[in-house]
C-alpha cells in the first residue's frame, strides 16, 4: 500500500461526514421550519443540499481513482466499497429531505388541520431523527462495541417510525371521513410521510455498511 493512501482515506471520510452532517442538519431545520411554521427554514434546508448529488459525484470518483491507484485488500477494501455505498444511501436521503422541505412550505401555506396528528407526528420525526444520527455516528465509530450499540437503536427508532406511519394512516383516513374535502391533500402528505420514512431504512443499511466495513462478513448481532 503507497504511503499516502492513508492520507487520501482521511479526506474521503472527512467528505462522506461533511455530506452526512449536513443532511443531518438540513433534516433539523426542516423539522423546526414545521414547528416554526418558518418557510425561510425550510427554503435553508434545500439550499444546503442542493449540490448533494454533486458532492456524491466527486465522492465517488475519488474513491475509483483510490482503487485504481492503490489497490486496496482486506478491510482497506471493505472501507473504501462502504464509503461508495454510504455515499450512494446518503444522496438518496438528501432527496428525501429537500422533498419533505418543500412539503412542509407548502404545509405552511396551506390550510390543511394537521392539529390532530400533531403529536403522533412529532414522535414520528423524533424517531426519524434518532435514526439519522446513529447513521450519521456510525460513520466516524471506532470500535465494534460502538457499532453494535449504535445498530441496535437505529433497528429500534427504525420500528418506530414503522408503527407510528401506521397509526398515522388510520388517523388520517379517520380524519377523511369527517371531512372528505381534505382527500387530496391528507394523500399528498401521507404519501409525504411515505417517503420520510425511508430515511430511518436508509439509516439502517448505513450503519450495517459501517460494521461491515470494520468487521467484515455478515452482520450478525
Amino acid at each position: 500500500m503507497l504511503g499516502n493512501y492513508k492520507e487520501v482515506m482521511e479526506k474521503t471520510q472527512k467528505r462522506v461526514l461533511a455530506l452526512a452532517h449536513d443532511v443531518l442538519k438540513a433534516y433539523t431545520l426542516t423539522v423546526e421550519a414545521s414547528e416554526k411554521k418558518d418557510t425561510e427554514l425550510a427554503t435553508q434546508a434545500r439550499s444546503m443540499l442542493k449540490d448533494a448529488h454533486d458532492r456524491n459525484n466527486k465522492i465517488d470518483n475519488e474513491i475509483i481513482r483510490t482503487l485504481a491507484l492503490f489497490s486496496p485488500e482486506a478491510k482497506d477494501l471493505r472501507i473504501v466499497v462502504a464509503y461508495l455505498k454510504i455515499t450512494s444511501e446518503l444522496s438518496r436521503i438528501a432527496d428525501y429531505v429537500r422533498s419533505f422541505a418543500k412539503k412542509v412550505k407548502m404545509q405552511i401555506s396551506g390550510e390543511l388541520d394537521m392539529s390532530a396528528l400533531q403529536n403522533d407526528m412529532q414522535s414520528f420525526l423524533e424517531s426519524t431523527k434518532k435514526s439519522l444520527e446513529a447513521a450519521v455516528a456510525s460513520i466516524e465509530a471506532d470500535s465494534e462495541e460502538a457499532l453494535e450499540n449504535l445498530y441496535r437503536k437505529v433497528n429500534v427508532e427504525e420500528s418506530k417510525c414503522d408503527d407510528i406511519v401506521s397509526i398515522l394512516e388510520k388517523n388520517m383516513l379517520q380524519q377523511i371521513c369527517v371531512n372528505p374535502e381534505e382527500a387530496g391533500e391528507m394523500v399528498e402528505f401521507l404519501k409525504g410521510m411515505r417517503k420520510l420514512e425511508r430515511i430511518s431504512d436508509r439509516s439502517v443499511t448505513i450503519v450495517k455498511l459501517a460494521y461491515f466495513a470494520q468487521k467484515g462478513g455478515k452482520l450478525k448481532l
